[in-house]
């Protein structure tokens, strides 16, 4: 019954402001934000997360994932999640003492300096496309 409620609930709140389900479960960015690189490169070196990740974001910390191969989304969740997360594990301690120090903005520019300036503009694009229905084929079925 909870679950029903939730789910009628959650149709309601998108039909009535235009609400996009996939933005409550995800990270969004502004799209219209214009990022300074020199800026973005500045935090990023200023914190220092060329340290362990390197200069561009390409070298994989012992037990992580490389950051430049991450969606700009996981990226901003693990920040935010370090600065959640009280975890005894060195690494993650260690993070957390970083991104504890981060405002949302300072994420937002780390996050421009490893996927690129436009990187808000290229998730829009690429969820516009993703919503796109699937090609079909000749005999009207679609395709996996």
């Amino acid at each position: 019954m909870i679950i029903r409620c939730l789910f009628v609930s959650s149709v309601l709140i998108v039909t009535l402001f235009g609400i996009n389900l996939k933005s409550l479960f995800t990270y969004t960015f502004d799209v219209n934000k214009k990022y300074d690189m020199e800026k973005a490169k500045t935090i990023y070196f200023k914190n220092k997360c060329h340290t362990c990740h390197g200069d561009n974001a390409q070298k994989s910390v012992i037990g992580s994932r490389i950051l430049k191969d991450m969606s700009a989304q996981d990226l901003k969740a693990a920040l935010i999640g370090y600065t959640l997360d009280s975890s005894a594990s060195a690494t993650a301690s260690q993070m957390a003492f970083y991104a504890r120090n981060l405002t949302h903005d300072d994420m937002d520019n780390i996050i421009a300096y490893i996927k690129g300036g436009n990187f808000a503009l290229d998730l829009q694009v690429q969820e516009l496309l993703e919503e796109e229905p699937k090609q079909k084929t000749k005999h009207n079925t679609f395709l996996k």
